[in-house]
C-alpha cells in the first residue's frame, strides 16, 4: 500500500475506521481540502488508492495528494464507507444524504 509521511490527525485513534493505515495514499482535490467543498464522491480504485473528491472538477491542476486520514479529518462520514471493496465507488447528493454505492466502470477509477 502507498503511504504518504507519517503526521498527526486531530480525531481520536480509536475512532479510526478504515483497514487502511491514516498515512495512506489518497487523491483529493484542492477545493475539498482547502476550500471547503463537500465530500460527495469517494472511489476505492481496484489499485488500493482512494480518492476523495467534491464531483466538481477534474483537472489534473486541482489535484492533490494528500492521506486519507487528513480526508477523515475533513469529513467523519466518509468513515461509513471503510468497508468500501477495491473497485467500487460511492456518491451522495450533499452531505448527510446515504451514500449510494456502485462497482467503478474502469473510466471512473482513474477519473481524476
Amino acid at each position: 500500500m502507498k503511504t504518504v509521511e507519517t503526521h498527526t490527525h486531530s480525531f481520536p485513534e480509536a475512532t479510526w475506521p478504515f483497514h487502511a493505515p491514516q498515512n495512506a495514499l489518497a487523491i483529493s482535490t484542492n477545493p475539498v481540502m482547502r476550500d471547503g467543498f463537500p465530500i460527495l464522491l469517494v472511489s476505492h480504485d481496484s489499485d488500493g488508492i482512494w480518492q476523495v473528491l467534491c464531483n466538481t472538477t477534474t483537472k489534473e491542476a486541482d489535484c492533490i495528494v494528500v492521506c486519507l486520514g487528513c480526508c477523515f479529518e475533513r469529513d467523519q462520514s466518509i468513515g461509513e464507507l471503510s468497508d468500501l471493496p477495491p473497485g467500487w465507488m460511492a456518491e451522495r447528493e450533499k452531505p448527510g444524504e446515504q451514500w449510494s454505492r456502485r462497482p467503478a466502470a474502469q473510466e471512473d477509477e482513474h477519473e481524476v
